[in-house]
């Protein structure tokens, strides 16, 4: 972008601390030899009590759609058993990659059964993902740091996840509502197609 090379970072103060601010960064850099970034802009945030609290960080480079760019995140959850990651979805904006246009609520995969149980539990995380040409996606992922799991889908699907699930309003009662309407609205689509 503007002849620069774009990093995602995850700014927090230590390697447990993340401290006060933070989230997926990102910044512009002249060189990737001692690359430095003079403008950083957070476009995820970290959110109290929600799966991107603690230390929520771009997983894969995204991948490029022809609505924008698509993001696999991991998210970070500090519960009563420890911390908890979970990978989540976003996109962002083709020409602007600061700006987040969809947000889906909620994770889109999280440690179930023996994904819980390893050296660190209670953990997925990926740093891969293929789109092949004919719209498959392979997404790799790791669980309590013990082993590897790759998960298919395909591009429209996920397009379709990212852009029709409701964002998360961070309260019971409206995720309550924007359930309600989505159920409501496949099953008007389902009676349609019948």
């Amino acid at each position: 972008m503007h002849g620069k090379y774009a990093l995602y970072t995850r700014p927090q103060d230590g390697f447990i601390d993340t401290g006060s601010g933070g989230g997926i960064g990102w910044g512009l850099t002249d060189s990737m030899e001692k690359p430095e970034i003079k403008n950083e802009v957070i476009i995820d945030a970290k959110k109290y009590h929600t799966i991107y609290e603690v230390k929520n960080g771009q997983g894969p480079a995204p991948i490029k759609t022809k609505e924008g760019w698509l993001h696999l995140a991991h998210g970070v959850r500090n519960t009563a058993a420890g911390l908890r990651y979970v990978l989540y979805l976003f996109m962002s904006d083709l020409k602007d990659p600061t700006k987040v246009i969809y947000k889906p609520g909620g994770y889109f995969i999280a440690p179930e059964g023996d994904e819980r149980v390893g050296d660190v539990s209670n953990v997925v995380f990926s740093n891969g993902w293929v789109c092949k040409d004919n719209g498959e996606v392979y997404i790799y992922y790791a669980s309590s740091d013990t082993r590897m799991h790759v998960a298919t889908s395909t591009l429209d699907r996920l397009l379709d996840y990212v852009k029709n699930t409701p964002p998360d309003r961070f309260r019971s009662y409206t995720s309550v509502e924007d359930r309600i309407k989505l159920i409501k609205k496949n099953l008007k689509i389902i009676g349609d197609e019948e």
